[in-house]
Order: C-alpha cells, then structure tokens, then sequence
C-alpha cells in the first residue's frame, strides 16, 4: 500500500515531525496550551504512523539510527505533550461513552507512552537524566491531579534522586503529596505538619536528616 522507503525518506519525515513538534515547543512557551497541545498531538501520531510502517517492513528495519530517532522523537514529544495537557486548564474532551476525560489522564498517557517507546526495542538511544526527572515530575503531576497520591509519591521520589542539586518545584510537590498521604487532603489544606517541612535536600545522605524520623524523599 505504501510501497517501500528508503533511510533518506524517513529522516525526511523525522525532520517534518520534529518541525512540528518546534512549532508545539514555541506555542508553550508563548502560553498557548490549547495550540502547543494540538501540535504535540500531531507529531506523536505521526511518530506512532512511522513505528507502524517499520513493523510491517515498509521502512528499513536493519537501520539502527531510525529506531533511535524515533525512539528519541516519541520520548521527548509525549514528554513535552504532558507539559502541556497539565497547563492545559481549559481542555475539554469526552470518550465514547460521553464521559470527561481529565487532563491529568491525557498527561499521564503521555508519560506511560514515552517509557513505552523505549521498551519496543533494542536501541542505544537512553534519555538523559534530566530528561527522565522532567519526565517523573510530570507523572507525579498528573498522579496528584488524579488523586493517586501513592503512585505521585513514587514517581516524585524517582523526580527527586535524579536531580542533580535542590530542585524548588520537586519538592513542593512532593511536600504537597507527602502531607496529603500523611495527614489526608483536609489535613494538609489546613497547613497541619507537626515537624519541619523542608526536608527535601541534598545530599541524598539519609542520615544527614535522622533527626527528622522519616525522610523517604532522600533515602538512598
């Protein structure tokens, strides 16, 4: 149905996606959520179009620097996708069955998608660190916007070990998170902590911080 491509037609269209998913980047960080998401949207379908042609062999399957590229491309893009869906406030959508589809669902698919990329096969293409603490905020974003404050737990101290020095945003979340599991969601709105709250720092050390009984966020 497609015919047969060649490694040059599938860097081409690496590049028309990654123009695409450019022109999502620059929507963001001009505020437009509802536009950086659409464009997002875009490049990620495109990127599971081009995995779909390699496994039924339309496009080369011993060329190594694709499955990199797309591997790299599907990462960052459903990445950037969660970014914006969880700035996103006034995204609207139902499914089939006429039920509204949170934000925070669409976010965190978009951080399950991305770590899926990486299992679909053997590359030698890994994010890099950074990458993958963004990537971990997000998820606890989205976890704590669900509600799932367990899992954001989880995914905030995976945030919080990858962060190379103090990171202001994982740790306010991840005391935000931490109250509402400790103390529940009345508990924490009311601003009760019976011990000192800032115990989000480096060095990971645990027992720089034995004073304070528990700090999970900075176990080794």
């Amino acid at each position: 149905m497609y015919g047969s491509w060649n490694s040059a037609q599938v860097h081409a269209e690496l590049r028309n996606i990654l123009s695409v998913r450019e022109a999502g980047n620059r929507a963001f960080r001009s505020g437009d959520y509802a536009l950086s998401t659409k464009k997002y949207g875009e490049a990620n379908y495109d990127i599971l179009w081009l995995k779909g042609l390699r496994y039924a062999n339309v496009i080369p399957t011993d060329d190594w620097s694709i499955v990199e590229a797309i591997t790299e491309m599907q990462y960052t893009t459903q990445s950037n996708g969660a970014a914006s869906f969880l700035k996103y406030d006034a995204f609207s959508e139902v499914d089939d069955d006429g039920n509204e589809v949170s934000r925070f669902r669409k976010a965190l698919n978009c951080t399950l998608v991305a770590d899926e990329g990486l299992k679909d096969h053997p590359t030698r293409w890994k994010p890099s660190q950074d990458a993958k603490r963004k990537l971990l905020y997000r998820r606890a974003q989205a976890y704590e916007g669900l509600e799932d404050y367990d899992r954001a737990w989880e995914a905030i101290q995976g945030a919080h070990h990858l962060s190379p020095e103090r990171d202001e945003a994982i740790c306010g979340l991840g005391m935000k998170i931490w109250k509402v599991r400790e103390y529940g969601k009345e508990g924490a709105e009311a601003g009760f902590v019976p011990m000192e709250p800032d115990f989000f720092f480096k060095p990971y050390r645990k027992e720089a911080y034995d004073r304070l009984g528990r700090c999970r966020l900075c176990e080794a």
